[in-house]
């Protein structure tokens, strides 16, 4: 019986200590610090940026393949239908002395010959007619070689492809600050909004308890039969009573919604439960218009981005320009030939060889291919350059909308601070004026 008591006790206590441990978990008290930690941790935004910054480095590494040499093997095995020949007709010309030579003794052993040849019935010999049919290959043929290429010469072509690839890995780069600043932004925006909502919730249920103590001071006083309180009073009371437990509902609904959109933010799942710490005072705007406006034309990443892109339109113009330049190349081969038969081409000295050699092709005239190329390019650098300029004014703008809008807002809350005093002070008079009644 004792050890049955204990080990209930037992159970009861661990299951508490879970049930308590899983509440703490789940219910969890976030700062605004914690919040950030977490949207770095779980928004998914940040993988795909992370992602793009991959893919632009395995783009310049594949840039970067252009200054090694390229190695390639190759094997091929055939059968013909039937063995390769050359065929050669004709006849095969003789020298003058040799065909003089031939002539006499022909001549000389068939004298019928020399007769017909001195009455200018015969023509000398001049030639051996010729009728050959040559085997050059056999029909099964295995062929295997290995080449190598390696561009010498490109007119800069090569280097204005590098420079782009690693342009566009800062690019990638900057993207993902800047994915991670929207994230951050979101997180702080969503989470002082979700304050907000808190604090308007706790200030309706606070009117709303204020108005409830407020009509059951006027129901008594209407029904003691104070001639100061008349049943129009208590019928308004009652109204608005009502009116501030909807407001008090539209409150609460504001604040789950608030405290939904941070968790989105935050990269939470949909059944997260957590909740708000307390905020303290908001810190002061500092500095100037013009440090702030520098300051964010200096790391503003679209700014940066833009900039980047500028850069790239000059290599694109130098890849362009290319064309006008020839391109010089070297290759090696090594080969090596399998058949069975062992003369014609795949005799013992063809089987097996080696070729060095260096090319250059240059497009001498290509229709004013290269030229068009360069002036749409030129032409792209140009509107680049005007983008920025129109994005420097854009966020220079922007900046000055903003500190102009929380200089406003502080001023507000300077003299909201002041209407809250006076109306703390009314209350009172009022309050106190029904308490003499």
């Amino acid at each position: 019986m004792l050890s049955t008591y204990r080990f209930l006790t037992i159970a009861l206590l661990l299951s508490t200590s879970l049930a308590i441990h899983a509440e703490s978990t789940q219910m969890q008290k976030l700062s605004l610090e914690d919040c950030i930690r977490i949207a770095m941790e779980k928004h998914q935004s940040l993988n795909v940026s992370d992602a793009n910054v991959a893919m632009a480095e395995a783009q310049y590494q594949q840039a970067m393949s252009a200054y090694w040499p390229r190695i390639a093997a190759e094997v091929n095995a055939s059968r013909a239908d039937q063995d390769r020949t050359f065929t050669l007709q004709g006849q095969f010309d003789l020298p003058p002395a040799l065909g003089g030579a031939l002539t006499a003794a022909a001549a000389q052993a068939n004298p019928q010959y020399g007769q017909a040849l001195q009455a200018g019935l015969a023509k000398p010999i001049s030639g051996i007619p010729m009728n050959m049919n040559v085997k050059l290959l056999d029909r099964d043929l295995v062929t295997s070689s290995l080449n190598l290429t390696y561009p010498i010469f490109t007119g800069l072509k090569r280097e204005a492809i590098v420079g782009q690839a690693e342009k566009g890995v800062k690019i990638a780069e900057e993207g993902k600050r800047k994915t991670t600043l929207e994230v951050v932004r979101d997180v702080k925006k969503y989470y002082y909004a979700a304050q907000f909502a808190v604090q308007m919730e706790r200030l309706a249920d606070d009117t709303l308890e204020r108005f409830k103590a407020l009509e059951d001071l006027t129901e008594r006083l209407y029904q003691h039969g104070s001639m100061k309180v008349k049943k129009t009073d208590y019928l308004r009371a009652k109204t608005t009573t009502a009116i501030t437990r909807t407001m008090r509902s539209e409150a609460q609904y504001a604040r789950e919604l608030a405290h939904e959109a941070l968790g989105n933010a935050m990269g939470q799942e949909w059944n997260a439960s957590y909740t708000l710490a307390e905020q303290g005072e908001a810190s002061p705007l500092t500095g100037e218009l013009k440090q702030l406006v520098e300051s964010a034309q200096s790391f503003n990443p679209d700014i940066q981005q833009l900039k980047l892109a500028v850069q790239i339109s000059d290599d694109q113009i130098t890849e362009a320009r290319s064309g006008y330049y020839p391109m010089i190349g070297f290759q090696a081969e090594v080969r090596d030939v399998q058949t069975p038969y062992n003369s014609g081409l795949s005799n013992a000295v063809n089987r097996d060889g080696w070729t060095i050699g260096v090319g250059m092709q240059w497009n001498l005239f290509d229709g004013f291919q290269t030229t068009g190329k360069v002036n749409h390019d030129k032409a792209q650098q140009r509107k680049l350059e005007s983008q920025q300029v129109l994005l420097d004014q854009g966020i220079a703008l922007q900046v000055k909308q903003q500190f102009l809008s929380i200089r406003s807002a502080s001023t507000q809350t300077k003299d909201s601070q002041e209407a809250v005093n006076y109306a703390s002070e009314n209350r009172k008079l009022h309050i106190r004026a029904y308490q003499d009644e």
